[in-house]
């Protein structure tokens, strides 16, 4: 029984991350218009060796992904540790 609940758990924890993931990544504009185009060309070399439309894509997507990481584990870290607070009292 206790398995159980410890599996919901972690499948709830996750499911959330996910929603937060998707509501932060359609809320946030497309990424050509807030990174800087540097900062994209300069991953591009890095990642893929030469900067051309694939490899810009490509750099432009991982640093989205970055970027809606970085914002959404915070709020994640924050949300379980209200929820773990206020499931204590």
């Amino acid at each position: 029984m206790a398995t159980l609940k410890n599996l919901a758990r972690r499948a709830s924890k996750i499911i959330y991350f996910l929603i937060l993931l998707l509501a932060f990544g359609h809320m946030l504009p497309s990424p050509e218009l807030y990174i800087n185009y540097d900062l994209a060309r300069t991953t591009a070399i890095i990642i893929n060796g030469s900067e051309n439309a694939e490899s810009m894509y490509d750099a432009y997507s991982l640093i989205d992904w970055i970027a809606i990481l970085i914002i959404i584990t915070p709020i994640y870290i924050l949300t379980m540790n209200l929820i773990k607070k206020i499931r204590n009292k």
